[in-house]
């Protein structure tokens, strides 16, 4: 298991799961093309293809579509499947459905998709019991969260909106998970490792002891793993 990142999706177990939950449905509905775009280990031709105003707009078209399919009633239904297979796996979210149904969560804001208020609250719910590492985890212990990315995913429950989706790869802070349009602020970035951001240096600070062993140089970086 690797991880590239500290925030949703950014990582082989967030993947892995995404594309176990496009094959939902005999006709597939494949959520994970909507977050797929942080693999490290992606050819360097589509890391570059990526980065074109043609793939932006091939991206945006493919959230509309998913979103649609969603409102139809798809939506409603994966929340059904996967809240009735939360309790599979192990415990205290390492590697269980809990966590599953959290990204099947992710992946309809994601979308923009309409959420029931029970599944917004039973999600809410469910992220105390998920587990989460400060930092660099060995992998046996690394499934469940990073602290950045519960925090993300904590900060897209409280601003959702229906109809506006939620961009994963846009840069989050790592202390409150709030993205600009949360905040109404330019985020920071970390000037020496450049890999973190935050809303103002308060969250900074505040994330400074769990950071610091992580901080390193681009340049001084050995591993893709973090």
């Amino acid at each position: 298991m690797g991880r590239w990142g500290h925030r949703l999706f950014e990582g082989d177990q967030d993947l892995d799961i995404a594309s176990e939950i496009n094959d939902t449905f005999e006709d597939k509905v494949p959520l994970s093309h909507l977050v797929f775009q942080t693999d490290m280990l992606a050819p360097n031709y589509c890391k570059v293809y990526y980065q074109t105003e043609a793939y932006a707009a091939e991206l945006a078209q493919d959230v509309v579509e998913m979103r649609q399919k969603l409102d139809a009633g798809l939506g409603n239904k994966l929340f059904d499947i996967y809240r009735a297979k939360e309790h599979e796996g192990g415990s205290f979210g390492l590697g269980s459905g809990k966590y599953r149904l959290i990204l099947v969560g992710a992946l309809v804001m994601r979308t923009g998709a309409k959420i029931r208020d029970s599944d917004l609250q039973h999600l809410r719910e469910l992220v105390p019991q998920i587990h989460s590492s400060p930092g660099f985890a060995l992998p046996i212990f690394d499934a469940g969260f990073r602290d950045p990315g519960k925090a993300q995913f904590l900060a897209a429950l409280d601003h959702y909106t229906p109809g506006t989706p939620r961009n994963y790869s846009e840069p989050s802070c790592f202390t409150c998970g709030k993205v600009e349009a949360d905040s109404g602020k330019v985020l920071l970035r970390c000037s020496r490792c450049q890999g973190a951001y935050y809303c103002d240096t308060e969250c900074q600070r505040a994330h400074w002891k769990a950071h610091k062993p992580a901080c390193i140089e681009p340049e001084k970086q050995w591993s893709l793993n973090v």
